[in-house]
């Protein structure tokens, strides 16, 4: 397919779906299993963090030797995308207000569709799925590709280019998080904040996104600002 030019990469969690109830009890059995740890990850903020960082953080917490952490790490990050596989279906993931909608459009538009997001690949797919989005979405950028999140964009940025022939400099990463700006101002990427997760449109807009906006549900004002 020959895109127009306009490339959008998009944060799972809080910007496309809601309710990975199921996602986090796969963290914490895989924890308990591979480091006997029974730790409440509530309370630890995680959002716009990926897999890895947010299992060193909270094993780190717990006081568990680094090379402990090390021996059991990828171990413990494939027992969880298992755990999640098996139970993904008992998942009540939703995709947020105007996701549909916009998808279907930007798709329609030949708008380049990709993602950005800390879930490991396999979860992230299973969980697009369970909302009924995962066909829109053939690559990204994934927790499993590093556990810094500027990484994930370049790595989404060169498979876009490398699968996808994309050559356009109209990029957006659209996102919920502060994480998910200061991850595309390293490559100078046009950002977009929403605030469908944890934080509002006052404390985004500290961020210096670009647009900050409180949902995808409009969707002519999203298409107005990617310029289709």
């Amino acid at each position: 397919m020959v895109h127009n030019g306009i490339l959008t990469l998009f944060d799972i969690d809080g910007t496309l779906v809601r309710g990975a109830r199921c996602h986090y009890m796969a963290f914490v059995h895989a924890v308990s299993k591979f480091y006997g740890m029974e730790e409440d990850i509530s309370g630890v903020n995680y959002a716009g963090k990926t897999d890895p960082q947010i299992l060193r953080e909270v094993l780190e917490i717990g006081g568990i030797p680094d090379k402990v952490i090390e021996d059991n790490f990828q171990d413990c990050l494939n027992y969880m995308i298992q755990d999640y596989l098996a139970n993904v279906h008992r998942e009540n993931v939703m995709a947020l207000g105007g996701v549909h909608d916009l998808l279907n459009e930007l798709k329609n538009e030949n708008v380049l569709l990709g993602l950005t997001t800390g879930n490991l690949e396999p979860i992230a797919y299973a969980k697009l799925g369970r909302a009924g989005i995962d066909n829109y979405f053939s690559f990204g950028g994934f927790g499993s590709d590093s556990a810094k999140r500027p990484c994930l964009v370049e790595k989404a940025l060169e498979r876009a280019r490398k699968i996808h022939g994309f050559k356009g400099d109209e990029i957006f990463i659209i996102g919920d998080t502060p994480r998910d700006v200061d991850a595309a101002k390293p490559f100078h990427l046009h950002t977009i904040a929403v605030a469908t997760g944890r934080y509002s449109t006052t404390e985004l807009e500290k961020t210096g996104a670009d647009f900050v906006l409180e949902s995808l549900e409009d969707v002519k004002r999203v298409r107005g600002i990617l310029g289709i």
